[in-house]
């Protein structure tokens, strides 16, 4: 196609930005299986909750049957990052359970079906209810197989710009949806990835769109020539009992009206609102279902649809459209298979050369972009290649090696890895702090809406129910009044708030520059510890567990003035330190962050021995992982100076040797969950803390000498607004903590708050 075809009132404004971009949603369609590829028999995860609510994962037919859906995406990119961080959650839920998601579109192993196929629950609701007997006429109708093949739909709208250039909403969309019954059999043959498992087609791309596959009983094409003679015809068909209702039409596109419940008056009264693709397989080798580089090629391919002319028409042409797709989708590796085009044979893979062709030439006339384009000419690859790079042709090379359900169950299996790999991140939001991802995805899988407002300061706002919460870095919400934080961020007011509640806290005194000389010499020679009055992730803090001279305490005091104009120097209590994660008064977790350290083996130096240890996958920089990379800079050096050494000491086999003083995870340390060793007492003075300042989060720093002996010495050194959920959701060691989830149901007030004492 050239730019030649274009319309005039097109071609002159082709190069406004945004003119040709496409608002993508994806439906990613999957069934539970256990490890022996059996249809798994558990309950669709409880988590999720309402399936007629929750607007991102639900059931489809069977109550293993799940669904993810994503909102309207404004980019490929977000829709394939949104499609697989949903595809992610439900895998983390389905391995609780011993499960994991079938990855083809053809179902897994069952012995009977009758059985083992349950149909999906719904509440009470008369929508609930519909829904429930919907799902049950279509057992009657086509039984419970043919209803477990799972797909993927892709719902995409135009710029609204370039519909008005098309001659408006329906009869753009309606051009389309013709020009799709033309070409579709394309996708089912570069898509197609459900190949015939039992010999009768044995050169299938796709059963699932075949004779075989998700059609209707009767063979029915609706009226496309316009929106009225649609509507009229999909009305004849209900009135014939061919369907029971319209969303029983398998076409391979619909036309999706503004209100769902009422799909044929909606769209006669407000027309089409946007399109559905329903002939995509399940991609067995993409986490998300469905490949980026397919769903970048789709913009190019339905752009193609709205724009190519339309050949011109004979009588049968809906029904040749039809047949070419039951062709391609049971015969489209046949290296002779015909199709028909306006009535006259040509050969399939000669036409889908000629038509991928096309559409890489108008991504490019179109400067849909580097992506785009890069895309097309990797789909286009399989037409000029059928034999080695079409889905269907790699799958069944696999499973003429493993066996149909084996290769299932490894495919699937290493998709669930692949998924869960990262599972601290969340894709489309890896720019964000981590605490606040994990936020995200907790959101996403109970079906409360995500809309990221602000990415630099971490700001979202989450709905459920109508109700409107905003979020910033995690834990920073409505839950906690505006004094909070700053009552926290003042080192000195913390002391007097706590001391005031009867709280334990180290002696300590507050002092300028100008007074450093004189206040510093009473604590030479004394354990203690010099930090600046506000700070954040342990910064500017020095710890002098044996006491320093006079020399030693002013340089602190330059370290820590570095971050405040006011210092705190106050007596080193002994003990190990211990973060308490107070959410909604109670304590969430406990977590020892253990100085950064390494420990020796009696061969590698400590510089080796660091850069082993930061191969752990929850170690880089940036903040991007649970744990922080372990630095050999001059605060470490010079730790490591004051005991004689440097980064090529070679320490002794399990000896342990600390790099830094303080034990902050943000400088390398190390996070050890031990909540369950805990004993009580602490826990209630960790709340009553939170308390004093009438926080619903809050993390109190606690030294302990003896973390399960109830009369241990302690102390309370500091408490933090806003900490950090990431660090016990991921700890180096110990039990794993939902934080996420606690603080959702602090926000949304399902978390009892406690009341303030300020």
């Amino acid at each position: 196609m050239s730019m030649n075809y274009l319309p005039n009132n097109i071609a002159e404004r082709a190069h406004e930005s945004g003119l040709f971009s496409l608002r993508i949603g994806l439906e990613c369609e999957g069934v539970r299986v256990t490890p022996d590829a059996r249809i798994a028999r558990t309950q669709h995860p409880a988590i999720f909750g309402n399936k007629l609510t929750n607007p991102y994962i639900t059931v489809d037919y069977a109550e293993q049957q799940v669904e993810v859906i994503t909102p309207a995406c404004e980019s490929e990119q977000q829709a394939y990052d949104f499609a697989r961080t949903l595809r992610e959650i439900v895998e983390g839920e389905a391995k609780e359970q011993g499960e994991f998601l079938w990855p083809f579109s053809l179902p897994p192993r069952f012995v009977d079906s009758a059985k083992d196929i349950e149909i999906a629950h719904f509440d009470d609701s008369p929508r609930g209810q519909a829904s429930r007997a919907y799902r049950e006429e279509l057992a009657r109708r086509y039984g419970k197989e043919q209803q477990l093949i799972s797909g993927v739909h892709f719902n995409f709208s135009f710029d609204e710009r370039l519909l008005e250039l098309c001659g408006g909403h329906n009869e753009a969309y309606m051009k389309v949806a013709r020009n799709y019954h033309r070409y579709g059999w394309l996708l089912v043959y570069l898509l197609g990835a459900s190949p015939d498992q039992t010999g009768k087609h044995p050169l299938s791309v796709s059963k699932r769109n075949g004779r075989e596959g998700y059609r209707n009983q009767e063979e029915i094409y609706p009226d496309c020539s316009s929106l009225e003679n649609y509507v009229k015809s999909v009305r004849n068909f209900i009135e014939q009992d061919f369907l029971s209702e319209p969303k029983e039409l398998y076409s391979p596109l619909r036309l999706k009206p503004h209100d769902p419940r009422r799909v044929l008056e909606s769209l006669e009264e407000q027309g089409i609102t946007y399109l559905e693709i329903r002939s995509i397989d399940l991609n067995p080798f993409d986490e998300a279902g469905m490949a980026l580089e397919d769903i970048r090629f789709m913009r190019a391919f339905v752009l193609y649809l709205l724009l190519a002319p339309e050949p011109p028409t004979y009588a049968c042409w809906l029904h040749d459209a039809d047949q070419n797709i039951l062709q391609v989708a049971d015969n489209g590796l046949d290296p002779h298979a015909q199709i028909k085009l306006e009535g006259a044979e040509v050969p399939l893979r000669k036409e889908a050369q000629r038509l991928v062709n096309e559409i890489a030439q108008l991504a490019h006339e179109l400067a849909l972009g580097d992506e785009v384009e890069a895309a097309v000419s990797s789909v286009s690859a399989r037409a000029h290649d059928p034999e080695n790079l079409l889905y269907a042709a790699r799958i069944k090379r696999v499973t003429a090696e493993q066996g149909y359900f084996e290769a299932g169950v490894q495919l699937g299996q290493a998709l669930q890895r692949q998924a869960l790999k990262e599972r601290w991140l969340t894709p489309g939001y890896e720019e964000w702090e981590m605490s606040t991802q994990l936020l995200v995805k907790e959101a996403l899988k109970r079906g409360i809406v995500v809309e990221p407002i602000d990415a630099h300061d971490n700001i979202l706002r989450l709905t459920r129910d109508g109700r409107v919460e905003y979020v910033q870095q995690a834990t920073k919400t409505s839950a906690d009044s505006y004094i909070t934080p700053l009552l926290m961020n003042n080192k000195v007011v913390t002391k007097k708030v706590l001391s005031e509640a009867g709280i334990n806290v180290p002696e300590g005194l507050e002092f300028t520059r100008s007074e450093t000389k004189h206040a510093l010499r009473t604590f030479v020679g004394r354990p203690a510890v010099v930090k600046p009055k506000s700070t954040n992730f342990g910064q500017g803090i020095t710890i002098f567990e044996q006491g320093a001279d006079f020399a030693t305490l002013c340089s602190a005091a330059e370290v820590a003035f570095g971050f405040d104009d006011v210092i705190i120097v106050e007596t080193f209590v002994p003990g190990l330190e211990y973060r308490f994660l107070v959410i909604g008064g109670k304590v969430a977790g406990v977590l020892h962050r253990a100085s950064a350290q390494v420990k020796g083996d009696g061969i590698h130096a400590i510089s080796e021995l660091i850069a082993e240890k930061n191969k752990h996958p929850y170690r880089s920089t940036g903040y991007r992982t649970p744990l922080i990379s372990i630095q050999l800079g001059p605060t470490e050096l010079e730790y490591l100076a004051r005991e004689h050494r440097d980064g090529q000491t070679i320490p002794g086999e399990g000896e342990v040797v600390f790099l830094r003083p303080n034990s902050n995870i943000s400088t390398g340390g190390d996070s050890i969950d031990v909540t369950d060793k805990v004993a009580s007492v602490f826990l209630e003075r960790a709340g009553k803390a939170a308390q004093a300042f009438g926080a619903a989060f809050c993390g109190v720093d606690m030294i302990i000498e003896n973390l399960d002996d109830p009369h241990s010495s302690w102390a309370i050194i500091e408490v933090n607004f806003n900490p950090a959920i990431h660090i016990h959701s991921f700890p180096m060691e110990g039990s794993e903590r939902n934080i996420a989830a606690l603080v959702l149901d602090t926000i949304f007030g399902e978390r009892e708050q406690p009341k303030s004492m300020c």
